[in-house]
């Protein structure tokens, strides 16, 4: 009985010290926990600062809070709980039933290309096995983790990230589990889902990242295979003029990857790149990229589609065009790698039918031909090339057409230490031609060098070198079917422009106009260029012969001094365009028709040279002029240059005969065939009018006045019942040189009347004299009246047998006399213009 009693009483108090003992190991694990264990592990890790508090502890969970790595104030990583389901048998087998991780806040930053977390040591963390001292497996293939567990979650999980000056919130979640396959009842390894919603970030300088990220992810330990699918919502990426978004619709990218032994398959859905240019790359049902890889070796290929989508080109408002009907280039692309070395091609043979754009005037058609993007190298160094090529472009709108035959663009990069370097790259295009109005382009050959990432030109950088490796010819340009040259540029490149330096030559020899301009798109999408122009010796006296500008101004030379500068601006539809022509001490000579305009002085400000309309009351002078044998001196001319086809004469004077003439308003006109002025003459000279119709060779002192009608009508110039008549009161002289008259006088009787006709006027004072013109055909018909008296005594007298006779002495004294004296002049070969000039007077 006694021995009973012990046994159990001894039995008693060894539970009793058992149950103190689990108790006090109970109570003191998570103080172990807490203080040792977990510190100690956290640092092994690379994590330093490490506080947490143990909630709740027993044989079949942990639950830990409040974990901190870091400062306590801000804290590198914090997670609110962490809990661990388990049992002691799956503690055994390194097995824990359930991980869930609430409450997350990771801080780290980006900077100097690298992301880094304060307190953490990323090189501890993910530390390889080559530097551990465990064993290495026998089977290498084989991974394996250092527990396994039947859930994991990670949830309400925040990235504090900063880059910069900017922080960003970038929330994630977390679920994965154990998968087996088939045929095994040990778990293969493990399956994830990851939600990752990145609102708006910029980790790398001019990166912008929005999207909504969805993860599921294999992976099997045994056999290293794996398969990854992403799925991309709300997507917007944006790096300088790149911006790649969703499909339309907000139809998710989805991009699977999955490795089974050396064979990586991938595959994306579709996904679009709004600007520069919008368009949508897929991958079909039937087509991935397939990647093998082996120790040695690597060899890639698979295809892709660029499409060209009608929906996504209505929708964008950024860009201008719209294509009229959807388009997909096929591209295909091939890869290889034999140790360090390498090289890949990427190739499209374009489409089978052209592409079609339209926008609100303009209507593009072009055919892609050849797309190719080939590269070679050694390790992180090597070269790419590419080239494209497409054809028939045209471009017609409202207010121009344009047409290249073949367009190419080709160049090359290099790639050092894994990081591409500048894309150089030449635009070509061969035979193009452009019309707008009445400007008509042709044979245009360019050779413009462009580059990725854009350039930034100086302007004052930019000039005309004239060099094979860049160049811009037109070989003939043509105004109103006018010749106006060629021109000779050296375009550059500024970001998305065009910047060209150049001169107008060839068409005269002695004159050349030097030019800078810029060419590109607006922001509105809308063609943009801008050209300042100036002549490059306005100092130096040039010769010109305008027949080269036309057939119709065959055989007129201008020669003097020549300034013209301005501008020109094309925006859309809207061509603006100015200049200031001068001339200084200038001649404008047509030497066949006996034609010259001497010692010309103005300044022409054109208010727009494209529509060729000048400033109003522009002033030309000029201090002679000669059409045959008329001739005019120190004359003004105030004018307008409406337009090509009309020119307004507002009002004119000259000198001629000694006096003043002067004309008011004048429109003429393109395909009128007709016009009327009328010259008022003030105080001309009347012998010397009629030296200048060569009616008679006369001196004298006297002057007339009046106006003459002058008409051009069927290419004949007609004057119509003009009259000079002699100013009331006022008498003058003149004195003929009778033996040169012309046989056209008449109306002079014959015998002793003659005689005395021809004494009287080698010096006649008159009391008035009047002069009517008249066109009758083809010629003039001048008559001259005057009434007065010889101013000398006459060798005349009075014989009773014979009447009036001639005799020297005594002379006679003549009272009164009046002639009536009719001049009949060829007009046409007095103004030399014959069918020559008529085609001139009657261009358009």
């Amino acid at each position: 009985m006694d021995l009973n009693r012990k046994i159990a009483f001894r039995s008693i108090v060894i539970v009793f010290i058992i149950f103190s003992l689990l108790c006090g190991i109970y109570l003191f694990i998570p103080f172990f926990l807490e203080k040792k264990l977990l510190p100690s592990l956290a640092k092994s890790f690379g994590l330093s600062n490490f506080t947490c508090n143990v909630r709740k502890f027993s044989l079949t969970g942990l639950d830990l809070s409040s974990l901190q790595w870091g400062e306590r104030e801000s804290p590198s990583l914090s997670f609110d709980s962490v809990r661990f389901d388990y049992s002691l048998f799956g503690l055994f087998q390194k097995h824990v039933n359930k991980i869930i991780i609430s409450g997350v806040e990771i801080r780290s930053e980006y900077k100097d290309g690298t992301f880094s977390i304060a307190g953490m040591d990323f090189n501890k963390l993910f530390q390889s096995p080559s530097d551990t001292k465990r064993e290495k497996p026998a089977n290498s293939q084989q991974q394996t983790m250092p527990i396994s567990f039947g859930e994991f979650a990670l949830r309400n999980a925040t990235i504090l990230l900063k880059s910069g000056d900017e922080n960003f919130r970038i929330p994630l979640s977390i679920k994965a589990k154990p998968f087996a396959t088939q045929g095994n009842e040990t778990n293969s390894g493990y399956e994830a889902q990851l939600w990752l919603y990145p609102n708006l970030i910029n980790p790398l300088p001019g990166v912008k990242i929005a999207s909504q990220i969805a993860m599921d992810a294999r992976y099997n330990f045994k056999t290293n295979d794996f398969g990854i699918q992403l799925n991309f919502t709300n997507m917007n990426i944006e790096y300088k003029e790149l911006q790649i978004q969703n499909s339309l619709g907000n139809v998710p990218l989805t991009i699977e990857v999955t490795k089974k032994q050396d064979d990586i398959h991938m595959k994306f859905s579709r996904f679009c790149i709004m600007s520069p240019f919008p368009i949508e790359l897929s991958m079909r049902q039937n087509t991935d990229c397939n990647l093998h890889i082996s120790p040695e070796q690597m060899d890639m290929q698979g295809k892709i589609y660029v499409n060209i989508n009608k929906e996504l080109t209505s929708s964008n408002s950024r860009f201008w065009l719209k294509v009229a009907d959807s388009e997909s280039l096929p591209f295909t692309f091939k890869g290889k790698k034999r140790g360090s070395q390498w090289h890949f091609s990427l190739n499209s043979t374009g489409s089978d039918t052209p592409l079609q754009f339209h926008g609100q005037t303009e209507k593009i058609h072009l055919h892609p031909k050849i797309f190719s993007v080939c590269g070679k190298g050694k390790g992180s160094n090597g070269t790419t090339r590419f080239s494209m090529k497409v054809s028939h472009i045209k471009y017609d709108s409202d207010y121009m057409r344009i047409n290249i035959p073949n367009f190419w663009i080709f160049g090359n990069s290099s790639i050092d230490n894994g990081q591409f370097s500048t894309i150089k790259a030449f635009a070509k295009v061969t035979d193009t031609e452009y019309h707008t109005g009445s400007l008509s382009v042709r044979e245009i050959h360019a050779k413009i060098p462009l580059q990725w990432p854009y350039p930034s030109m100086e302007t004052d950088k930019i000039t005309s070198t004239n060099k094979p490796e860049r160049y811009l010819n037109i070989d003939e340009i043509k105004y109103a079917d006018m010749d106006v040259g060629r021109i000779f540029a050296t375009p550059y490149q500024d970001r998305l422009n065009i910047f060209f330096a150049g001169q107008h030559k060839d068409l005269f020899p002695d004159f050349r106009v030097y030019f800078l301009g810029s060419a590109g798109m607006s922001n509105e999408g809308n063609f943009v260029s801008k050209v300042d122009f100036k002549t490059s010796e306005p100092e130096k006296a040039i010769k010109i012969n305008l027949g080269k500008f036309s057939p119709q101004l065959t055989g007129m030379f201008f020669e003097g001094n020549l300034d013209m500068n301005g501008n020109c601006k094309f925006i859309g539809s809207t061509i603006t365009s100015s200049a200031l022509i001068t001339m200084r001490n200038s001649k404008i000579e047509v030497p066949e028709k006996k034609i010259a305009l001497e010692g010309i002085d103005f300044d022409l400000d054109m208010q727009d040279l494209y529509k060729f309309c000048s400033a109003p009351d522009q002033m030309l002078k000029f201090k002679r002029f000669a059409w045959g044998d008329i001739e005019m001196n120190e004359g003004e001319v105030e004018f307008q240059i409406e337009s090509f086809s009309s020119f307004f004469l507002k009002k004119s004077s000259f000198s001629w005969c000694g006096g003043h003439v002067y004309t008011h308003g004048l429109r003429i006109k393109s395909g009128r065939r007709e016009f009327d002025i009328i010259c008022y003459c003030d105080r001309l000279k009347l012998a010397t009018i009629l030296k200048q119709f060569k009616a008679a060779s006369a001196d004298g002192e006297g002057s007339v006045n009046g106006r003459i009608p002058i008409s051009y009508k069927d290419a004949k110039i007609k004057v119509h019942d003009g009259f000079l008549y002699s100013t009331p009161g006022e008498k003058g002289t003149i004195s003929f040189r009778t033996d040169t008259l012309v046989s056209g006088a008449s109306g002079v009787q014959q015998s002793i009347q003659m005689q005395i006709a021809r004494e009287a006027l080698k010096n006649f004072t008159y009391d008035w004299a009047k002069l009517s013109l008249l066109s009758q055909g083809d010629d003039l018909m001048i008559r001259m009246q005057m009434d007065g008296r010889p101013a000398d005594l006459l060798p005349f007298g009075f014989s009773k047998a014979k009447g009036l006779v001639k005799i020297e002495e005594p002379r006679a004294h003549f009272q009164g006399i009046r002639f009536d004296i009719n001049f009949k002049l060829p007009l046409d070969k007095m103004l030399y213009y014959g069918a020559g000039m008529s085609e001139l007077l009657q261009s358009e």
